[in-house]
C-alpha cells in the first residue's frame, strides 16, 4: 500500500481498520473466521486456505469470500518465493528443489491437500477452491514490497494495528 499511496494515505487506511475493529485481533485466521460466522464481526482479513479447509469440513459454514479491489488495483496475493544464496554448498540440488516445488505434481500437493492456489498454471486449483470464481489479483512488485517492509512495519506499530 505504501508503494500505490504513499505512507501518509496508508497510515490513514491502516488507523482507520484499526478504529473499526468489533472486537481485539484474532490469534489467527480459523479463529477469525469463526467469529464472521457466529456474527460477532461482519468483515475480516483472511488467507483462502483456511476458508477452504473450514469448508471442506463444514460445508454449510456460515461465512463467504469476497475478493477485494476487483475495479481497482486487485485484491492482495500472499508469495511465497523461493531461492539461492550466493554461497549456497549445494547450488545444483537448491535449484532442483526449486525446480520441483514448482512442477505439476508438487503444485499439485498444494492445491489439493493446502487448499492452496497453485502457481503453476498447467495445474487446476482444487475444485472447491475453484468454485469461489476468477478475481484479480494485485500485481505489486515484490521486491518494492521487500524494500517497504520495515517502513509498513513501523507505520503499523503507529496507527496501533497489532
Amino acid at each position: 500500500m505504501i508503494a500505490q499511496y504513499g505512507e501518509a494515505k496508508t497510515e490513514k487506511i491502516v488507523r482507520g481498520w484499526v478504529a473499526n475493529l468489533a472486537t481485539n485481533v484474532f490469534p489467527d485466521d480459523t479463529k477469525l473466521l469463526e467469529a464472521i460466522a457466529a456474527g460477532q464481526c461482519g468483515v475480516g482479513i483472511a488467507n483462502t486456505y483456511y476458508y477452504g479447509r473450514i469448508v471442506e469440513k463444514d460445508p454449510k459454514f456460515n461465512a463467504k469470500l469476497f475478493w477485494a479491489n476487483q475495479k481497482a488495483e486487485g485484491v492482495h496475493v500472499n508469495v511465497s518465493g523461493a531461492g539461492v544464496t550466493r554461497y549456497a554448498k549445494n547450488e545444483a540440488g537448491a535449484l532442483k528443489l526449486i525446480e520441483w516445488l514448482s512442477s505439476p505434481k508438487a503444485q499439485n500437493i498444494y492445491a489439493d491437500k493446502d487448499m492452496e492456489f497453485p502457481v503453476n498454471p498447467a495445474v487446476k486449483p482444487d475444485q472447491l477452491v475453484a468454485s469461489w470464481g476468477p478475481f484479480k489479483q494485485n500485481l505489486i512488485n515484490m521486491s518494492k514490497a521487500g524494500e517497504l517492509q520495515s517502513q509498513a512495519v513501523k507505520l503499523m506499530d503507529r496507527a496501533g494495528y497489532k
